[in-house]
């Protein structure tokens, strides 16, 4: 998929079927179900870790009850603007191993099996700003470090509406005029905010003699630092470095 088509938001073909970017109208229903995307295998047990990634969610679903297959299912349903109120969407199996998914999408038609699923996830995190984990890296060091990067935070409350006037008011747009927008369009933008803020904040901390673990977190407005040598630093962390350096003052 070309960038092009990333960055404007446009559909694109997949074996016949048409993939949309997912709206910002069904952010709440994607933030449920997206992990059954960006699950990383090395966090599977045996055997299922050593399976095809489609195949090792509905054997967990088929052996566990997980709920993963199901989501992964309506996450489908989104990318492919499915009417859920038709038959489109079919779990084909035979002697308790899964073939496909059979998927009728208007007229046209495609079976998603588990060789071919590996493109299609692919596709659908590019068009939704989502990272696929990287399977070479220790799952057990990827998770220590969200931990530490999680420990001094504070707890958020997640209010939807809330997000989108606070993204809203920095991209100077009607909040409900955000519901059209991609998510991805939506995540990048408030993904700026976030860099433009902690720089201003960074600076200023800087100026005013401050010092930060591991380097400035926020070196440019326009950028972000490399992942392996990002400090954690976040902006109420920062905020709270600059208002103990000006009472220090």
């Amino acid at each position: 998929m070309g960038i092009e088509h990333v960055l404007k938001g446009e559909p694109v073909q997949w074996n016949g079927l048409t993939l949309y970017p997912i709206l910002m109208r069904d952010y709440p229903a994607f933030l449920t179900v997206k992990e059954s995307l960006t699950l990383s295998q090395q966090t599977m047990a045996m055997p299922y870790c050593a399976m095809r990634y489609l195949d090792a969610l509905y054997a967990m679903h088929y052996d566990q009850d997980s709920p993963l297959f199901h989501k992964l299912c309506f996450l489908l349903a989104l990318s492919l603007r499915l009417d859920l109120e038709k038959p489109c969407l079919f779990i084909k199996v035979e002697n308790g191993k899964l073939e496909g998914l059979e998927v009728w999408q208007g007229g046209l038609h495609a079976l998603i099996t588990s060789k071919n699923f590996g493109e299609l996830r692919e596709l659908i995190a590019q068009q939704n700003g989502l990272e696929l984990p990287d399977e070479t890296l220790n799952a057990e060091l990827v998770e220590a470090q969200e931990d530490l990067k999680n420990k001094d935070s504070l707890p958020l409350k997640a209010d939807f509406e809330g997000l989108l006037y606070a993204v809203a008011l920095k991209a100077r747009a009607e909040p409900s005029a955000l519901l059209d927008w991609e998510i991805r369009r939506f995540r990048k933008t408030e993904d700026a905010v976030d860099r433009s803020i902690g720089h201003l904040i960074s600076a200023i901390t800087l100026a005013a003699g401050g010092k930060f673990k591991g380097g400035n977190p926020y070196p440019s407005w326009k950028y972000d630092r490399e992942e392996q040598a990002k400090a954690i630093e976040l902006l109420t962390v920062l905020a709270g470095r600059l208002s103990g350096s000006i009472e220090a003052k």
